[in-house]
């Protein structure tokens, strides 16, 4: 009775461990084993195991060998660690085992134990890891590291110093390197001058500071070595290179004007030249063969500049020439000299010709500053117009004043809501009623007057006001439609956006959130997009796309035909309208090729699903000719021009409020 009461203790007791027991004879037959090692062989009781050997358990008679030699040799077999697989599920094990014998030695059976150490195994991964990545992230320093402890002797160092030392790790750790540098370095920071492995001489900024343990006992000597021999070459030259421009020889900006300051009241023209396209001749070549292009334009910029010229490099490819009073008249000599700028270069066996743009204006040697910025206004113009060469004149300057006037008075203007919303009727060509209309934004100054969105949109892009902008004209549009859309509750709105504006990941929300607010559905709203959004390859601008697409807002291609619209993108897109730029509009009576094109373009995009608005509508012949053709919508002055709300409301019998609103927020 007591002896098996003392053998229930025991299998009670081996059941409680947290690990797998087992006991097995010299033939293999199971003795004993606990709980979880009988539930791990797939089996209910210890009971169930007894007699029974490998060869009847899920991993088979794979230890047999292994158990064998153990009672051969007599030796415990502990600490094993095994990558165990069960089903679909892996584990490591660790295993000891130990062979039991009888009093004559003889080898009765082998008791072994199993745990479970896959959080041992994660741990020591992660600890193997994290050295691994210091020991990287030390290496990676370029500045020479080292720790050495009380007696000299280095701890640890990183690759830089090792290089530095030209020395590997294994004669370096645990030795005394410091004898072999070139001075005795104390504690704190200071600069010296050294010698590397390869005998060149290294300015370093050298910080040596105490290294405390947990309790602040000292641990050695830590020295961090700043490499500053560049910064130092860099200063001893500064004064030599100064005044002149690296690449191409030429004067810096800076001492370019600093040098006209002194040359007198004379008269002078300072010429602005533009090189075109040099971007693209940068990604096309490299910027290797970009920068020996520029120093050929330089040196012919050199040669071809008269006696008393002053020629300096403004930016990346932007030249300035200061020259005087010429025995000829400038505008031929302007234009000798484009053409030489023209003349192709050989550059690495690469022929490149490229395009110039010349800004001019006349004035004073001395006044250099002011000449440039009219040169840059008149080459600015030039680009704009396509014209070469631009001189500029007073009316010019009037334009730059007017454009700076705007510039300064548009971030008010739009915090004050000066810029208002008017609408421009969109017609279906199967009902030939109202479809939707188009918001667009008008600026009327008090002074001024009516400002052409061609001014100021392009510079609210410039300073960064176009989101806000765009989000003022979209509350206004949104709050609009929702006190027309009672009478008219399929209007649809659309609105430009303009391309810095998918740049914002907030875009999407922003819209949504608007109309929310005015209980507006996104199929209400038709958003108009330039083609230049769909060719940039920009990761927010795709996923703008995608998401107001997905959200269920329409999305139109405005004044398509103009720009470089891959169709690949209108399908992938799904692109719900296709607005033919108005210049198709007033070439369709007239120009054979014009209405070839815009009848393809309707057939393709019905094809694909997609419906057409003609743009620039103004005569009957043109909508005779559209409605012909199965052009879907139609917009432009043969309608209506662009109203103030009330006025569209009072054409289209919508209803008209007391005041308009503002799409200022409250509070």
């Amino acid at each position: 009775m007591n002896s098996l009461l003392t053998l229930t203790l025991l299998q009670q007791i081996i059941d409680q461990l947290p690990m797998n027991i087992f006991c097995r004879d010299t033939a293999g037959r199971y003795l004993f084993a606990n709980q979880a090692f009988t539930e791990q062989a797939g089996l209910l009781q210890p009971a169930d195991l007894i007699g029974k050997t490998d060869t009847d358990m899920p991993w088979g008679d794979v230890f047999r060998e292994e158990d064998q030699q153990l009672l051969a040799e007599g030796k415990p077999l502990l600490y094993q660690q095994l990558y165990c697989h069960s089903g679909d599920t892996t584990s490591w094990m660790e295993i000891h085992k130990i062979p039991l014998y009888d009093e004559q030695g003889k080898p009765v059976a082998l008791f072994g134990m199993v745990n479970e150490i896959d959080q041992r195994k994660e741990l020591e991964q992660t600890f193997r890891q994290q050295q691994l990545l210091q020991r990287r992230l030390l290496d990676a320093i370029p500045d020479p590291i080292r720790l050495e402890d009380h007696q000299g002797l280095l701890i640890d160092c990183n690759q830089a110093f090792l290089d530095f030392m030209g020395m590997v790790a294994s004669e370096a750790l645990g030795q005394r390197v410091a004898h072999r540098l070139s001075t005795e370095l104390p504690m704190g920071r200071g600069e010296y001058c050294l010698v590397d492995a390869s005998g060149q001489g290294r300015h370093l900024e050298v910080t040596r500071v105490d290294v405390p343990d947990d309790d602040g006992n000292s641990l050695g000597t830590l020295t961090l070595s700043r490499d500053i021999t560049g910064l130092r070459t860099t200063q001893a030259q500064l004064q030599q290179e100064q005044h002149y421009d690296s690449l191409t020889g030429l004067l810096k900006l800076s001492h370019f004007l600093q040098t006209s300051h002194h040359l007198g009241t004379r008269k002078a023209s300072l010429l602005l030249v533009d090189l075109q396209h040099f971007r693209e001749i940068n990604d096309r070549f490299g910027i290797r063969v970009a920068d020996r292009l520029l120093s050929q334009v330089a040196r012919r910029l050199q040669q071809l500049a008269p006696p008393q010229s002053l020629v300096c490099r403004v930016a990346a490819d932007d030249f300035a020439m200061l020259l005087p009073e010429l025995a000829e008249p400038l505008a031929d000599w302007s234009h000798r000299l484009q053409g030489e700028l023209m003349v192709p270069y050989l550059v690495e066996d690469h022929r490149i010709q490229i395009p110039v743009f010349l800004g001019i204006a006349h004035g004073k040697a001395n006044d250099a500053e002011r000449l440039l910025s009219h040169a840059e206004a008149a080459l600015a113009q030039g680009k704009r117009q396509q014209q070469h060469c631009t001189l500029f004149d007073p009316e010019l300057n009037a334009k730059l004043k007017r454009r700076q006037l705007i510039a300064a008075q548009l971030p008010l203007a739009i915090k004050s809501g000066q810029l208002t919303a008017v609408y421009q009727p969109i017609i279906s060509t199967r009902t030939n009623q109202l479809h939707g209309a188009e918001l667009l934004c008008r600026w009327p100054h008090p002074e001024l007057g009516m400002i052409s969105p061609d001014e100021f949109i392009p510079l609210a892009e410039e300073l960064g006001l176009i989101g806000k902008l765009g989000q003022r004209m979209l509350e206004q549009g949104c709050a609009q439609l929702a006190r027309w859309q009672a009478a008219a509750p399929d209007l649809v709105l659309s609105i430009n956006l303009s391309p810095l504006q998918f740049r914002d990941p907030e875009l999407c929300p922003q819209i949504f959130a608007c109309i929310e607010r005015h209980g507006l559905a996104p199929w209400q709203l038709e958003l108009e997009i330039t083609e230049g959004v769909l060719m940039e390859n920009a990761d927010e601008i795709e996923s703008n796309l995608t998401n107001l697409i997905e959200a269920g807002f329409q999305l139109a291609i405005d004044d398509f035909g103009t720009g470089y619209c891959s169709l690949a993108y209108l399908p992938r897109l799904q692109v719900a309208t296709l607005k033919l730029d108005r210049s198709f509009t007033q070439g369709l009576t007239t120009n054979q090729a014009t209405t070839a094109i815009v009848r393809s373009v309707i057939g393709l995009g019905h094809e694909l699903g997609i419906r057409i608005t003609a743009e620039g509508v103004e005569t009957p012949e043109q909508q005779a000719w559209l409605v012909q053709a199965g052009c879907d919508r139609l917009q432009g002055y043969l309608f209506s021009r662009p109203l103030p709300p009330d006025e569209f409301a009072r054409s289209y019998q919508l209803p008209v409020p007391d005041s308009q609103p503002t799409g200022q927020p409250r509070g």
